[in-house]
């Protein structure tokens, strides 16, 4: 169930972190190199995310969970890129401000590839819902509603619930880090999907190069003392690798996983058996 609510606690915490924020900006001599300001920032950033989405929702996870009451891969995704990439430019920005730099946020040069990267992250992250917009619409099968409710059941997931042929959780709580490599509809919300374990991985291994090459650029730059001009290039094969597994991720998510009803009718308007009310398990 959630009891979310945004309490004091919260308000005082966000303004702790802007005030860590500014304390960093205006200390940088307190920081050894550029990549103890990316850390600190990095830290920042993430526990930012954690406070939203504690104070919004009730948990923890909360920035990660999305309508269905799910944890979102595609969410994930977008705030790890968030983090690391605002993260490095707030750093360079900085460093650039102590070394008394001339325009020191303009002469940063950001690669069109990055640009790219984040345009796919946040397409992914748009198209998701309304591609199973059009799903929540289709009236399931009720006899396949029942088997997948069944499995979710006999696995410990808890009250399960569906609209059309998407199924989610009932409650925020019931959110699992495993949500991000299950289906999402009757068809298949009981099983692995590969397709996301691949983008998962693919992700993984994309987000980690690109911080390696960012942290290798500032110890350089840390050495010889000099202004941040540029990020790092992502290489047209990293580029290609992340790309094909969101085209992946997307196209197995519109392509038809579920048992359609054989009557017809819409799902706002023809609950199926799986619309009942289930009790939690586990």
């Amino acid at each position: 169930m959630n009891n979310a609510k945004w309490t004091r606690v919260h308000t005082t915490l966000v303004l702790l972190l802007i005030g860590a924020l500014i304390y960093i900006a205006t200390n940088l001599e307190v920081y050894f190199s550029l990549i103890g300001i990316w850390s600190a920032l990095t830290a920042c950033i993430v526990v930012f995310i954690v406070i939203l989405g504690h104070g919004i929702t009730g948990s923890w996870r909360g920035a990660f969970i999305d309508d269905r009451n799910v944890i979102s891969l595609s969410r994930f995704q977008m705030l790890a890129w968030t983090a690391l990439v605002l993260s490095a430019f707030l750093a360079a920005a900085l460093w650039n401000i102590g070394l008394n730099v001339q325009d020191p946020i303009d002469s940063i040069q950001l690669e069109p590839s990055l640009w790219m990267l984040m345009g796919i992250s946040t397409t992914s992250l748009v198209a998701s819902p309304l591609i199973l917009s059009g799903k929540k619409s289709q009236q399931p099968d009720a006899s396949q509603v029942n088997e997948v409710f069944e499995l979710l059941e006999n696995k410990g997931e808890g009250a399960a619930t569906n609209r059309g042929l998407v199924v989610g959780n009932k409650y925020i709580s019931q959110a699992r880090w495993g949500d991000m490599f299950t289906g999402e509809e009757t068809g298949n919300a009981a099983h692995l999907d590969l397709a996301r374990v691949q983008m998962f991985f693919f992700t993984i291994v994309v987000l980690l190069a690109y911080a390696v090459a960012v942290a290798t650029m500032f110890a350089n730059v840390d050495v010889i003392d000099i202004p941040v001009t540029a990020f790092p290039k992502l290489s047209q094969g990293l580029l290609a690798l992340i790309g094909i597994s969101h085209v992946g991720y997307l196209a197995n998510k519109a392509a038809p996983l579920s048992a359609t009803s054989q009557n017809g009718g819409n799902a706002s308007n023809a609950p199926s058996a799986a619309d009942a009310e289930r009790p939690a398990v586990g």
